[in-house]
């Protein structure tokens, strides 16, 4: 049985969480595709000059996981203190029932 907290925060990634990861994985896909075939950098304000394999596969192999760690930065600055926030509202929320039940 899935206690209220359980329940807010399963609620709070599937609303949230989900949508978020998966906008921040089609944004790194995006530049990473950018790298190789050309074009403006979607938020690096860098223009690469048409297909090049070599800064492809450097952006692949050196730069996407320093651009992922980030992105795993801005989830957790998001995540973490609204699962906070809806954990600590439902123990309030308990607490209150507990009260008036007795």
């Amino acid at each position: 049985m899935e206690s209220r907290s359980e329940r807010s925060t399963n609620a709070l990634m599937l609303i949230i969480g989900i949508p978020l990861g998966i906008a921040l994985m089609i944004w790194t896909a995006w530049i990473t595709v950018t790298a190789f075939i050309g074009g403006q950098a979607p938020f690096f304000f860098m223009e690469f000059e048409g297909f090049n394999l070599i800064r492809g596969l450097f952006w692949l192999i050196v730069v996407d996981p320093i651009v992922l760690t980030f992105a795993y930065w801005i989830f957790m600055l998001v995540m973490l203190p609204l699962i906070g926030l809806a954990v600590g509202a439902s123990a309030l929320s308990a607490r209150r029932n507990n009260k008036d039940e007795c």
